[in-house]
């Protein structure tokens, strides 16, 4: 690389949930091509998942720390930012930016988590922006993942089924 070449930054995308991390790794203005992915449930380790899932990222892709950006979201999220010299994003925020990016006719999104649901409405205001409405359903984990995993294993489902 020739001094007038700057590097491109690691992004790091990191959900620290009620029952999994997921991590995804891209390049700074390179598109939506994703380097590196992970999905894995943490059993209630969620620190002790995201150090071995960091660890692994790091010794396939060989990052440099200077040009490296972690955001996290997620329950867990925010306990670990501070430690992880990361950008706390909450969950909410998280999922607009990336429909209004990825999917700009999108006018409402259901995302079940592993203990919560959450439901955002995006309501044209007129002047080429969207109003984001959230709700969240807290109080009951009824149509969450965790109660759709535990109904499949009853019926004898596989995730996939």
């Amino acid at each position: 690389m020739s001094k007038y070449e700057v590097e491109k930054r690691h992004l790091v995308g990191v959900d620290v949930g009620s029952t999994t991390v997921k991590i995804v790794v891209c390049l700074e203005g390179g598109g939506d091509d994703l380097l590196f992915r992970l999905y894995v449930r943490h059993e209630s380790c969620q620190a002790e998942t995201v150090l071995s899932a960091l660890r692994s990222l790091q010794s396939q892709l060989k990052l440099n720390v200077g040009s490296t950006r972690i955001f996290i979201t997620g329950s867990g999220g925010s306990a670990l930012a501070g430690l992880l010299g990361a950008k706390f994003v909450q969950e909410v925020t998280a999922v607009s930016l990336a429909v209004e990016r990825f999917f700009p006719d999108v006018q409402s999104v259901v995302e079940l988590g592993g203990q919560d649901s959450k439901i955002i409405i995006f309501q044209e205001t007129g002047q080429k922006t969207r109003k984001k409405i959230a709700s969240m359903n807290d109080k009951c984990a009824g149509g969450t993942g965790a109660v759709i995993e535990k109904i499949a294993a009853k019926l004898n489902l596989s995730p996939e089924e």
